[in-house]
């Protein structure tokens, strides 16, 4: 009988060692697939494609038509982003943010207008392959079919494996015509044949019987382990819910393998079970949990309750496609808050050991200067005595008139004569006299510079909002996600100037919430910020039946911005308005993409066809960004 890593019931230790194992990766198991496949076969199957765009990179995005269902209109999304491939449907459509690539052309060229007929899961591995149709009137002219002409039938194969993930677009044959992702593999060139990945022999969970089971257990390894190994569509969250179960059947410190069996045998009911509801389990209840102090591992998505985690938060989602997005939409947000402050810790460090180099080189040219007045006091007693000062072997002894007892010193100095020594230390003080007001000037700014990156490095320890450290990354020049190249080369001063010389003529704050907030500073600089700097998505603000500056709130897309923030927003756009000495102003706002110029009209007046309005008291509560000269 196999030797298995567990002898006794669950420790404390070993119960946490569970959810560890499930967060290694964040790839969907093929369970888990399998009720997505299932979800969107009963959602798209027959919808229309009507339009191709990518969201990013690694991200098709298909427009789909469904007339007969509400709503009609929904976005496949395809996703081989490296750390997080998924495939789920999304409700709001996104903007295309990247140019049109090779992949991209062919795709609307050939999936436009086609009708998703097929969507199958291959082998209940992590691979859906998507078939669409166009009716044959669409790619034949007369009885010949033209070359170039979209093809009668195309598949969509998404694999979605977390260190190699691809999208192929493959033609009526079979065959690769493009790919998302090229890797350097070249498993598939243009014109190949498409097969799936080669997978390592595993038995069909449904069939297995209980000795094939038991003859599956890896000697020395765990049971969860070898469930993975060993058994179709088991990832490391079920198989350990196995594990679980096995250990909570076992009543005594022998632990059987026909419970074992039975463990496994009740978790596959239970993936069987249909309609199966997601739940999105989290360490902390879902409205609870912060980025700044959660771990991916700390979220995990399951088609199944889960015996290992009971003592988590269960947040039950109405469909597999819901959960995909609010499950990686998490993870990311934690990944990319710690990623975030890292870069920014990273080049922040950086930056201040620069400078105390620099600080150090300072010190040690000032010592090489030496004391100006020390140069010019010999100087001149050395012309002083140009006629009486004694030859030394190693300078000239002279009267120190500047000692009330005068007494004789020596001056050291390789000149042959005390004229040409005090020359030489007359030169030396002019250069020690400027030097040491120059590397004054420089050590103080250092001393500025690294008392504000000091600062900016406490706060970005001490924050645990991501719009704050989103707003210290672009004063650092460094954007609003962690750079891929290492820290910047340039300093936060450079580039805090770099940015202000992209926004002229206007102010620039910061809310207490740590958003970005811009306040135009005339007519031309209003319209100017309005329709040039500020983003559709941009909150944008005006007084109510006065004269006065635009005021744009910068935020991301779909991110929310506190209540605060917009009150102190709006207080800004009542004190630069001609309402500054009014006690209340009501102030106008909405989304920049509602606001339009009026056409022949003067610079900065505008028309706004949806707003919300707010009474508040014109001042001003937030931080001004500093400016440079």
């Amino acid at each position: 009988m196999p030797k298995l890593f567990f002898g006794s019931p669950l420790s404390e230790s070993e119960a946490s060692r569970i959810p560890r194992l499930c967060a290694k990766t964040k790839d969907m198991d093929g369970f888990t697939l399998s009720h997505l496949v299932e979800e969107l076969q009963e959602t798209i199957l027959d919808a229309r494609v009507e339009r191709v765009q990518l969201g990013d990179p690694w991200t098709l995005l298909l427009k789909l038509y469904r007339p007969s269902r509400r709503p009609a209109n929904l976005w496949l999304l395809l996703s081989v982003e490296p750390r997080w491939p998924r495939v789920h449907l999304v409700e709001r459509p996104l903007r295309e943010a990247v140019e049109p690539t090779p992949f991209l052309l062919l795709a609307r060229r050939h999936l436009c207008g086609a009708r998703v007929c097929e969507i199958l899961q291959v082998r209940r591995d992590r691979i859906i392959r998507f078939l669409l149709r166009r009716s044959t009137s669409v790619s034949e002219v007369g009885d010949e079919v033209e070359e170039d002409a979209p093809w009668h039938e195309v598949g969509l194969v998404a694999e979605l494996f977390g260190r190699a993930p691809n999208l192929f677009l493959l033609d009526a044959s079979g065959r690769v015509r493009e790919r998302l992702l090229a890797r350097g593999d070249e498993r598939f060139p243009p014109g190949a044949l498409y097969l799936p990945p080669v997978a390592p022999e595993k038995r069909d969970p449904l069939t297995l019987s209980r000795e094939e089971f038991q003859r599956l257990l890896a000697p020395g390894a765990s049971l969860s382990e070898s469930i993975v190994k060993a058994v179709e569509g088991f990832g490391l969250l079920y198989a350990a819910e196995v594990e679980a179960r096995w250990h909570n059947r076992s009543r005594s410190d022998e632990l059987s393998l026909d419970l074992a069996y039975e463990a496994f045998q009740s978790v596959v009911k239970d993936l069987l079970r249909r309609p199966a509801e997601p739940i999105l389990y989290t360490r902390e209840p879902l409205e609870r949990m912060n980025p700044a102090r959660a771990s991916p591992r700390d979220v995990v998505l399951s088609a199944i309750p889960l015996t290992h985690l009971r003592d988590w938060s269960a947040t039950r989602v109405e469909s597999f496609s819901r959960a995909v997005a609010l499950y990686y939409d998490l993870v990311r947000r934690i990944e990319r808050y710690g990623e975030l402050r890292t870069a920014i810790l990273r080049h922040l460090t950086t930056q201040i050991e620069k400078r105390e180099r620099l600080r150090e080189r300072l010190e040690a040219d000032e010592r090489a200067l030496g004391d100006p007045e020390t140069w010019r006091r010999w100087g001149e007693l050395l012309l002083a005595h140009a006629r009486t000062a004694v030859r030394t072997r190693s300078g000239f002894l002279v009267t120190d008139y500047y000692d009330l007892g005068q007494p004789l010193i020596e001056i050291p100095a390789a000149a042959p004569t005390p004229s040409q020594a005090a020359e030489h230390y007359f030169q030396r003080y002019r250069k020690a006299k400027q030097g040491v007001r120059v590397i004054a000037e420089r050590r103080a700014a250092t001393e500025r510079e690294l008392e504000e990156l000091r600062r900016m490095r406490e706060r970005a320890v001490a924050t645990e909002e991501i719009t704050v450290l989103e707003q210290i990354a672009r004063d650092l020049g460094l954007g609003s996600s962690p750079p891929s190249g290492g820290a910047s080369r340039s300093s936060a001063v450079g580039s805090q100037r770099r940015v202000r010389v992209q926004m002229p003529g206007v102010y620039r704050f910061r809310s207490s919430d740590g958003f970005e907030i811009l306040v135009g500073k005339s007519a031309q600089d209003n319209e100017r910020l309005t329709f040039r700097m500020a983003a559709p998505h941009d909150l944008w603000l005006h007084a109510a039946d006065y004269p006065g500056s635009h005021v744009i709130i910068r935020r991301a897309k779909g991110q929310v911005v506190p209540p605060r923030t917009l009150r102190e927003a709006a207080q800004l756009a009542a004190f630069f308005s001609q309402a500054r000495h009014s006690s209340k102003v009501v102030v106008n706002y909405t989304e920049r993409k509602f606001v339009s110029k009026i056409p022949r009209s003067k610079p900065g007046l505008v028309r706004v066809s949806e707003m919300r309005s707010l009474t508040v008291e014109p001042k001003i509560e937030v931080e001004r960004m500093r400016e440079e000269a």
